[in-house]
């Protein structure tokens, strides 16, 4: 078994389900101390019931920062070393933006952006110690977007931006920054999505139904960790196809997500 991951100590934010979860089991079958964290308890004693004795459970919610601060201090009290943060919560939506209640917007910066600000000013000084990693769960709506996700976008965007900027400004203290901008995965990300007026969209897409599953998504991610990648693309041809548009011919791309259904 390759031996990069052994002995460190990672945490990971939801990681109740999906790609969090996933993430989570892999790096504590490696040998990786992991602070699991998420809102639901039931869930994160299931993932440590399922992946053993490295899975360290915290409850808490990104969008408080005291809860961020402490799976970062969790980390570093329980093991004495802090070598890697992997932000995965998040939250969609699912609505027009003329329709959208202002709060929706902002609910979604705090959990999509705003969270990540917390991770970084709380762990950054432990992962410059072991030159370790800080890796965040964009989305390809990071790279160019789509109708009925405006804020899911722009929250997209913001964190590409900011882990853009922040990379230039630690390169040098050996830290690794990594943004990871799936495609469609096999979530919940669709159920979970916020709608006009804040209440949740409750259905599965079916474009994330069929797309990757959390555990060849998460397979992509611990490789750019260890490779130390400045950015992964977990997944399919036809996300891809549309980020290759994006860069080269953004008017054709947005002929053809017009004619798209996006539910």
């Amino acid at each position: 078994m390759n031996k990069f991951f052994k002995g460190k100590t990672f945490v990971v934010t939801g990681a109740s389900s999906g790609i969090g979860r996933a993430v989570s089991a892999r790096l504590a079958k490696r040998g990786v101390k992991v602070v699991s964290m998420a809102r639901t308890l039931k869930k994160l004693e299931a993932l440590k019931s399922q992946a053993g004795p490295n899975i360290i459970v915290f409850q808490g919610d990104v969008t408080r920062e005291d809860d961020c601060r402490s799976a970062i201090e969790l980390a570093v009290s329980t093991t004495g070393r802090l070598d890697g943060i992997i932000h995965n919560a998040g939250v969609s939506m699912r609505a027009l933006a003329e329709e959208t209640d202002i709060q929706v917007y902002r609910d979604i910066m705090e959990t999509n952006f705003f969270s990540m600000l917390y991770f970084f000013k709380h762990g950054l000084q432990h992962v410059i110690k072991t030159k370790g990693h800080i890796a965040a769960v964009s989305s390809m709506m990071g790279r160019y977007s789509t109708q009925e996700r405006s804020g899911y976008n722009a929250s997209k965007h913001a964190l590409q931006g900011y882990l853009n900027s922040v990379r230039l400004e630690i390169m040098k203290k050996g830290v690794h920054v990594m943004v990871i901008s799936p495609g469609f995965v096999q979530t919940e990300n669709s159920v979970n999505a916020l709608t006009a007026d804040g209440s949740r969209y409750g259905k599965m897409d079916r474009a994330l139904a069929g797309g990757l599953t959390p555990g060849q998504t998460a397979a992509v991610i611990l490789d750019g960790i260890e490779h130390r990648k400045r950015d992964v693309f977990p997944a399919g041809l036809k996300e891809k196809i549309g980020l290759f548009l994006s860069k080269w011919a953004p008017s054709v791309l947005d002929k053809v997500l017009i004619k798209s259904k996006v539910k």
